[in-house]
């Protein structure tokens, strides 16, 4: 028996920890082997899988976020992970083996500080850009009077608007091109979420890690409900990425 990681073609960085989540946790727990394709931003070299595969199933056959993990876990055969698995249920019982996985320290940053993460690129392609009203109300409800911002195209207009408000910038540029893997501009704003005290997220797989490998106060998931992020009762593919342990998390709902 095998799991086999099949990254999704359109994933990035944040998309492929899921994938190489999901697939290290079912190995561990089945005790087999484990194949995939490195991750460079933690350094994680490739093991490749080369041959056949046994009597394969595929995580897709459940759905793109959705799976059965009792029944992978007692399946015999090769498991291929090629689908995307958002769901913060698979991940939270095993968050200090994750931890540890993608070399996460103990720091802490930007003490009494907020660090909000506005993604605006490919968000305003599909209607799902929140927008400077949304974060406006959400700054002023957080009653933080530091706030820093991270995000994938500082010339936006929502970030310029909040940063003649008095927010802070963490660092400039537009991410205007796929890649698989974050540059170092990226990994700089990842683990400024990730160590920082107070967050608040964007509806990303990128922030949701951040948010997820880091030991934070405060942690404010935006949820929109004409755009239906973060549902409050999701169905069977819906993106579940909530979650609330330690009693740091809220939603932030208009």
């Amino acid at each position: 028996m095998s799991v086999i990681v099949q990254y999704d073609p359109a994933g990035r960085m944040g998309n492929r920890m899921f994938q190489y989540a999901f697939g290290y946790i079912l190995s561990r727990v089945k005790n087999c082997k484990f194949f995939h394709e490195d991750l460079p931003n933690f350094n994680i070299k490739k093991n490749l899988h080369t041959g056949n595969t046994n009597n394969p199933v595929y995580t897709r056959s459940f759905g793109d976020q959705y799976a059965d993990m009792e029944s992978l876990f007692a399946y015999d055969g090769d498991i291929i992970v090629n689908s995307f698995l958002q769901q913060s249920s698979f991940y939270i019982d095993y968050r200090d083996e994750l931890r540890a996985l993608f070399n996460i320290k103990p720091d802490i940053i930007n003490e009494d500080k907020l660090v909000v993460h506005i993604r605006e690129t490919d968000y305003t392609l599909v209607n799902a850009f929140l927008g400077y009203d949304f974060y406006k109300s959400l700054i002023a409800n957080s009653k933080f009077s530091n706030v820093v911002i991270v995000t994938d195209n500082s010339n936006c207009e929502t970030v310029r608007m909040l940063v003649d408000n008095g927010c802070a910038l963490n660092t400039e540029g537009t991410v205007n091109t796929f890649t698989t893997c974050s540059d170092i501009r990226g990994m700089q704003d990842f683990y400024t979420l990730m160590y920082s005290e107070n967050i608040a997220i964007s509806q990303s797989s990128f922030s949701w890690w951040a948010a997820f490998l880091g030991n934070h106060k405060q942690i404010i998931f935006p949820f929109k409900r004409d755009a239906n992020w973060w549902p409050l009762s999701p169905g069977k593919d819906d993106i579940d990425l909530f979650f609330d342990f330690e009693d740091n998390t809220s939603k932030y709902v208009i």
